[in-house]
């Protein structure tokens, strides 16, 4: 998506999480609020931790208004994940996710638009939880038949239903 968000002559910014092997909500927070770069009207796109590190991203005080947020393979929270499916522990992201849970109110002033996408066969983060996200922020759903974690692993290296649905939104 990157080399095609470019074609299209967007400026575009990938960054590696900090300690991405135990997320952190704070760290995360800081680190992306503190960098260089304007989230002001972005479209911000995030996949499986880094897609509720969106949400926390925009509940935060310090982020500004963005356009877009996209999450992919998101999750609601570590007890209905499965975990276990690689030998994932509920210790490994126990900072992810806010304690009284996700300011809903908050996070749908931040961005006008909210997109999700999932697998249909997600190993760790079920269709559910997507789908009560997805409920609870007013978004948009894209479900991908036997996509799996939408990643790598899963045989997906370009999402091109994600680039059709922000083209056909014109969120683009």
């Amino acid at each position: 998506m990157k080399a095609e968000l470019k074609e299209c002559g967007y400026e575009v910014w990938v960054p590696l999480l900090p300690n991405n092997s135990t997320p952190q909500r704070r760290l995360y927070n800081d680190f992306l609020l503190e960098s260089d770069w304007n989230l002001v009207d972005n479209l911000v796109i995030g996949h499986s931790s880094g897609a509720v590190g969106i949400l926390n991203l925009l509940e935060d005080e310090r982020c500004p208004h963005i356009k877009t947020a996209v999450l992919v393979s998101a999750w609601a929270d570590t007890s209905r994940a499965n975990l276990a499916h690689d030998g994932l522990t509920r210790e490994r992201f126990k900072d992810l996710f806010p304690s009284g849970g996700f300011k809903f109110n908050i996070i749908k002033q931040k961005a006008d638009h909210f997109l999700f996408i999932h697998g249909t066969d997600d190993p760790y983060c079920p269709l559910d939880q997507a789908e009560w996200l997805t409920e609870k922020i007013d978004g948009k759903i894209i479900i991908v038949p036997a996509g799996g974690h939408l990643n790598k692993t899963s045989g997906f290296t370009k999402l091109p239903q994600l680039t059709q649905a922000l083209k056909e939104r014109n969120w683009l």
